[in-house]
């Protein structure tokens, strides 16, 4: 049975993350119905991951009665919830309907990591070697320090590290491959597709999952984006790549997709962009941890509107006349 579905398309963990969302709203007689319909219209594989849970709604245990509740109490029980659905989505359906990623990837190791942060927070460690490891927001990672080697594992999410003088190598791996400092302060970012690694002093060494004999180097001041099968070519470092340590998010003419996409990685629930105003250049300073404030903002400056549906639902759009 596992073999026949294992070549289904990947649902990617934020949309099955979306359908827990939606599954608890509706069990708990909040949801709008609407925006659901709207949501399940968007894409396909939103109705794939809909159509898992209807499946799977005998697994799924009851909804605990939430409208007699305060309102605090009562959006805290559906979180809690919804983490529940989301757990059980991953572990029954991670093999069949999350493809390459597997059980040995993300999911498991991610909620198993000795160091994680939750949406919107941010973590400071001190490696036993003197060296240092900041974690973004959404990120696991574990530390493997041993006689021979110190190696840092990074499942999801966004490290900076840095470097302390020391005999023993010092690795960084994700899925996609594994990067080698020599005597330097980088970034690592993993997600499900692919890892780039940021360097801003001295360099590192990249070599990819399936082929661990190609070395690329990668200086300071340049950035490399690879893959398990292969890395691009390697580019400049962009401006104030490393303004989240300072909790800011700086953009550039950036189309308002991509802004909308970093801004929500540290806000939980779902951040959707209208799609005729997804090209839209746009250019600021926003704060990280604020995201409802950021999106204020991004509109009052940009003609734009955020519509919430729920808390955790928000759509940004042209401003209405």
């Amino acid at each position: 049975m596992f073999a026949q579905r294992a070549s289904l398309p990947r649902i990617d963990r934020a949309i099955l993350a979306a359908a827990a969302h939606w599954h608890v709203e509706c069990k708990s007689g909040t949801a709008d119905p609407a925006a659901l319909q709207t949501w399940l219209a968007a894409s396909a594989e939103h109705a794939r991951a809909w159509a898992l849970l209807q499946r799977m709604d005998g697994q799924l245990g009851e909804i605990p009665a939430t409208l007699a509740l305060p309102a605090l109490q009562a959006a805290q029980v559906r979180r809690r919830a919804a983490a529940k659905v989301l757990a059980l989505l991953v572990t029954a359906g991670g093999g069949v309907w999350l493809g390459q990623a597997g059980l040995h990837s993300t999911p498991w190791q991610s909620w198993n990591a000795a160091l994680r942060t939750a949406p919107g927070q941010r973590r400071h460690v001190r490696l036993a070697d003197g060296g240092s490891m900041e974690l973004n927001t959404g990120s696991a990672a574990d530390i493997d320090y041993t006689a021979s080697s110190r190696r840092i594992r990074l499942h999801e999410g966004e490290i900076m590290l840095a470097t302390a003088p020391d005999p023993r190598p010092f690795l960084v791996e994700t899925r996609h491959g594994v990067i080698r400092a020599l005597g330097t302060r980088f970034g690592v970012r993993c997600d499900g597709a692919s890892s780039t690694v940021s360097v801003f002093d001295h360099a590192v060494e990249v070599r990819c999952a399936a082929s661990s004999t190609a070395v690329s180097r990668v200086e300071a001041g340049q950035q490399l984006r690879f893959f398990a099968s292969g890395a691009q070519g390697v580019a400049t470092l962009p401006v104030h790549q490393d303004s989240w340590l300072q909790g800011m998010l700086v953009a550039v003419d950036w189309p308002l997709q991509r802004l909308l996409d970093e801004l929500s990685r540290y806000r939980r629930g779902h951040l959707a962009c209208d799609p005729g105003v997804a090209q839209r250049p746009v250019t600021g300073t926003y704060r990280l941890d604020d995201i409802d404030a950021a999106l204020q903002s991004l509109c009052a400056s940009h003609g734009l509107q955020v519509q919430y549906f729920t808390r955790y639902w928000a759509t940004v759009s042209a401003r209405r006349a």
